[in-house]
């Protein structure tokens, strides 16, 4: 599993890698990743496809293709939302001498270029540590099933995508104020609009 030829491998041994690169493409199950628990599923299976290549001094270049799709939670109500990925990979591989070379003994800023390179150690590349990486890039910072998503009610929790009026009054068209809705008035919160 770990041989760079082995087109199914999710550690590559980068000694073993010619000087003209190598083709690298994963597709599994998720399952096969060992990812831990996370704020996403994913959804079937994921796929890596691309080219790993030496570069001329130490290190190495990785040009990949990254599908699949997640499921996320909707922040507002908690509804299933569906988020394919299709992310385009250009990354630089240094070993992790480098990393400490480079800073210099102390610390630094980091510049653009910083944003794209990661540090292997011991001539391995772990590609599913690639792979979760670029996942977590790719979450949006709210997932919503929908721009105008109404959330949960305050007061008794019904999602009021599918019951807009569940604990309104029915004389005066008010939201009723015994539950959840009492307390956020009584700490000074306001409603959106509703």
């Amino acid at each position: 599993m770990s041989a760079p030829h082995d087109p199914s491998a999710l550690s590559v041994n980068l000694a073993a890698v010619p000087s003209q690169g190598a083709r690298v493409a994963v597709s599994t199950a998720r399952e096969a990743f060992g990812f831990p628990e996370a704020e996403f599923q994913i959804v079937g299976g994921l796929r890596l496809h691309g080219r790993l290549d030496r570069l001329e001094r130490d290190g190495f270049r990785l040009r990949a293709h990254l599908g699949g799709e997640l499921r996320l939670e909707c922040v507002r109500c908690l509804a299933p939302v569906p988020l394919p990925v299709n992310e385009e990979l250009d990354l630089v591989y240094l070993p992790r001498v480098a990393e400490s070379a480079s800073l210099g003994g102390g610390e630094r800023a980091l510049e653009a270029s910083d944003m794209n390179v990661s540090f292997y150690d011991e001539d391995r590349l772990e590609l599913a540590e690639t792979v979760w990486e670029q996942l977590h890039l790719a979450l949006p910072s709210k997932p919503l099933c929908s721009s105008g998503c109404l959330g949960l009610c305050s007061s008794c929790g019904a999602d009021r995508n599918h019951h807009p009026g569940c604990c309104r009054d029915e004389n005066t068209g008010r939201p009723d104020r015994s539950g959840l809705g009492a307390l956020r008035e009584l700490a000074g919160f306001t409603e959106a609009p509703g």
